[in-house]
């Protein structure tokens, strides 16, 4: 028989004998492999779902928006593309009409009280429809449909609701709708509501009706009115550079309307799902890295085991005369079969684990296209690490066995560690307990190299679940900061958006008041605004109330409310680097005339900061109304319901009320971003499945290689009369003691980790809120539950197998 075919043998042989084994560390390598090629891949795979959907839907490049309340007649918009200059081409232009209002879509037993909003698409227009509405269920609209009283729900609504596709709705005008479909555009791919922040997760609690233009029209009482025009250039073109000479053509033509023109990557949709796509994947790079590193470690370590467990062979080969060199292939062809399942296995697990990461990334995005093909650059630097490590891994110990005498290889475990490693230490620290009591701790010091590694290992996985239970922590604790803020002493309290700005003692205020559901009422003014210091502006919600209010005022941690000026989130104070009795430039409009509003920079003090999480909020005493040009006006009245009557209640008495375009709770924003983190956080929950696969992988696999490397150990001992039970014990409390060690080690690292992305990463992907770094009891137990129990447990699973241990076989020396 040739060399190679006995070598060939011999290691199918092995493979036969420890296929278990084999096969456990080549998942664990798998597992890191698969991970990693998951979660490396993210980015590509949302970003190309971006750019499918959007391209699919002939989303546009250019949107021009009148200010709130402002409307001009239909054609006006497009008119005024007949000034732009020579040689600017635009290749389709559609008006629109987006008003705000109520929608009424209750079913039998379920009720369905939302805001919303009407969007009346122009389905007569010339050409390429632009930000088309897409199905997922039902019909979408066509030309025949102009003048009919049907619908689509944005779809995300109708599943929340459970609504079905053919049925009806009311709108606040007291209209009903045909709903013939759900499906979605390109601007509420992500659907956010006005001045509700850019997160996300509206469609809950925010109801979208694509509606002929004409039915919006005549719902809204504003026959032939248009407030939006969609626009799309050549492919190629600059957008940001065609902003300009669009914003000069529209104010020559229309000056009085407040127009503002943006590209599509200022759309909340496109700016979020892109910006998101890139900080989201920084966290899963940094969690992806972690656990392709702990499983890098576990593998390393768990391979250099098995081969250690063989140098008594490899010594007793030496003394028989073989050369040192065909010693080592047999260990190494263990290696290689590691390393080639391990990729195989990580290959396969790559493709497996796109399926709990498709439908997480399905729920976090809903977009009308969602890819997910394999990254094969991606998955092949993950490969790498898998197949060279258990390579490594079994060439240094086989390295360091040929270069010794016989007799130094035939010793194993830890008498093959010179000076007995760390143990001499504990005879200056009297243990209780005769000597078996103090094995464990002798063990787990005998083999310092060894101990270490598997601690570093498993703390490599603790560290990944600790800062992932720490994120979740975190996110879920601001967004409850920010709900106790919004609620103060009255968590009841009820906002009223009005359909555009009313005097403060008009009859449709007065109404409110008046209504036998209501308590109390109190007229506000909310307006869209950007700040700035020198820097680039961020956008806030400027709010106009009274400070002094007994049904609710914002809370000051630093500064006054008093004497004037603007109280700002502390996020916002920080990131804009000012303190109060600084000076910030704020952008807002300021009405010019009952249809018109201009927009201007003022120079605004800093009279304080609120604790609010959500940078998007500020505050002015009453004073700044006229700062707006908004004396003795509103757009939104809190109430307080009166007693006995609920949320649902004050929503059913206001539906359809003069003035009314929609009612909800004050702490809406906070419960709609509690909402789309459990959307984000679903990734997360799919990397924890697996991070407690690998911690269990890890465990079992280096309790089954310690017992290979005791089992001379544990038969002297049977033969001595030591029964099973104790030889299991000490295993488990030897597992246990580095369980412990594992589990301080990760849980200091995952919240170092914790509050490295929550400090650095964080704020990136989610620029407008301030998260709070936390961790509950229970994620700090259930991390030292996977920590200590997984090590610990794992020695039970080899009873069967110590029981039917040959103790002869065993001892003999030489077969």
């Amino acid at each position: 028989m040739s060399g190679a075919r006995l070598w060939l043998r011999w290691s199918l042989r092995d493979l036969r004998g420890r296929w278990l084994l084999v096969v456990a560390i080549a998942l664990v390598v798998a597992i890191g492999t698969g991970m990693f090629a998951g979660l490396g891949s993210l980015e590509n795979w949302r970003k190309r779902s971006n750019d499918a959907s959007f391209a699919l839907l002939n989303a546009h490049d250019l949107k021009v928006s009148l200010a709130e309340g402002s409307y001009a007649d239909a054609g006006e918009l497009r008119a005024a593309l007949d000034a732009l200059p020579p040689g600017m081409e635009v290749t389709g232009s559609e008006e629109r009409l987006t008003v705000p209002t109520q929608v009424d879509a209750s079913q039998p037993g379920k009720p369905v009280l939302v805001p919303g909003a009407l969007v009346g698409v122009d389905l007569e227009s010339p050409g390429a429809s632009i930000d088309s509405v897409t199905v997922e269920r039902g019909r979408t609209l066509g030309a025949g449909d102009a003048a009919s009283a049907v619908a689509v729900l944005e779809s995300g609504f109708a599943e929340q609701a459970g609504l079905p596709v053919s049925g009806s709705i009311r709108i606040a005008s007291g209209r009903r709708l045909r709903t013939i479909g759900h499906g979605t555009s390109p601007e509420y791919f992500l659907v956010t509501r006005p001045a509700g922040g850019d997160f996300g997760g509206a469609e809950t609690r925010y109801a979208v009706v694509f509606v002929p233009l004409q039915v919006a029209q005549a719902a809204s009482g504003r026959a032939n009115a248009v407030n939006e025009l969609l626009l799309t250039l050549p492919d190629g073109t600059d957008a940001e550079g065609a902003v300009d000479p669009v914003q000069r053509a529209v104010d020559a033509r229309v000056p009085e309307l407040g127009a503002t023109v943006e590209t599509l990557a200022d759309e909340p949709a496109h700016r979020v799902l892109y910006k998101d796509a890139e900080g989201d994947q920084r966290v899963y790079g940094i969690f992806s890295w972690l656990i392709l590193g702990g499983a890098a470690l576990a593998c390393f370590n768990l391979a250099s085991r098995v081969v250690e467990a063989q140098r008594r062979e490899i010594g007793i080969g030496m003394a028989l005369g073989v050369a040192p060199r065909e010693l080592a292939v047999r260990p190494l062809l263990l290696g290689a079969q590691i390393a080639l399942l391990g990729a195989l296995l990580g290959l396969a697990l790559a493709a497996l684990v796109r399926a709990p990461l498709r439908a997480a990334l399905e729920d976090l995005l809903p977009l009308p296209v969602v890819v997910t093909p394999l990254e094969p650059a991606v998955f092949l630097r993950g490969a790498l690490v898998g197949l060279l490590l258990p390579l490594a891994a079994t060439a240094i110990p086989v390295w360091r066995a040929v270069r010794v005498e016989p007799i130094d290889a035939i010793r194993i475990g830890f008498r093959s560690a010179k000076g007995g490693g760390l143990a001499p230490l504990l005879r200056r620290l009297r243990l209780p307990g005769g000597s078996l009591a103090q094995m464990p701790a002798r063990n787990v010091l005998r083999a310092a190299r060894r101990t270490s590694m598997t601690v570093l290992g498993i703390a490599a996985v603790i560290a990944v679940l600790v800062s992932m239970l720490g994120l979740i922590d975190s996110f879920l604790g601001t967004v409850d900061r920010s709900r106790a803020e919004l609620a103060g002493a009255t968590p009841s309290r009820i906002e009223v958006a009005l359909d555009t700005f009313r005097a403060r003692d008009s009859e449709e205020v007065r109404r409110l008041g008046a209504n036998p559901a209501v308590a109390a009422a109190e007229p506000r003014i909310a307006v869209p605004a950007q700040v700035r210091t020198t820097g680039s502006p961020f956008a806030i919600s400027l709010q106009v109330v009274d400070l002094g209010s007994a049904m609710w005022t914002p809370t000051v941690s630093e500064g006054r409310r008093e004497g004037g000026g603007i109280l700002l989130a502390d996020k916002a104070a920080r990131d804009l680097g000012v303190e109060p009795g600084d000076f910030v430039r704020v952008r807002h409009p300021r009405r010019v005339d009952a249809t018109s509003f201009e927009t201007l920079e003022s120079r605004v003090r800093v009279a304080g900061v609120h604790p609010d999480p959500f940078r998007t909020t500020a505050y002015m005493n009453a004073g700044a109304a006229r700062l707006l040009g908004l004396e003795g006006l509103a757009n939104r009245v809190h109430v307080m319901p009166a007693p006995g009557r609920s949320l649902e209640d004050v929503q059913r008495a206001l539906f359809g009320a003069p003035g009314v375009s929609s009612v909800e709770a004050v702490t809406a924003n906070a419960q709609l971003l509690d909402e789309r983190m459990d959307d984000f956080l679903g990734v997360l929950r799919v990397i924890e499945l697996f991070v407690l696969l690998l911690a269990l992988l890890i465990a079992f696999n280096s309790s089954s290689i310690t017992f290979d490397e005791r089992a001379r150990e544990h038969a002297t001992m049977f033969a001595f009369g030591v029964p099973v039970r104790a030889a299991i014990g000490l295993a488990v409390a030897e597992g246990l003691l580095m369980g412990i060690a594992a589990t301080a080690l990760g849980i200091t690292a995952g919240l170092v980790l914790t509050g490295w992305v929550v400090g650095g990463v964080v704020p990136d992907t989610f620029p407008e809120i301030g998260v709070i770094v936390s961790i509950g009891s229970g994620s700090l137990v259930a991390a030292i539950l996977v920590g200590t129990a997984a090590v610990a447990l794992a020695p039970l699973f080899n009873t069967r197998r110590v029981r039917r241990m040959d103790v002869p076989s065993t001892l003999r020396v030489v077969e």
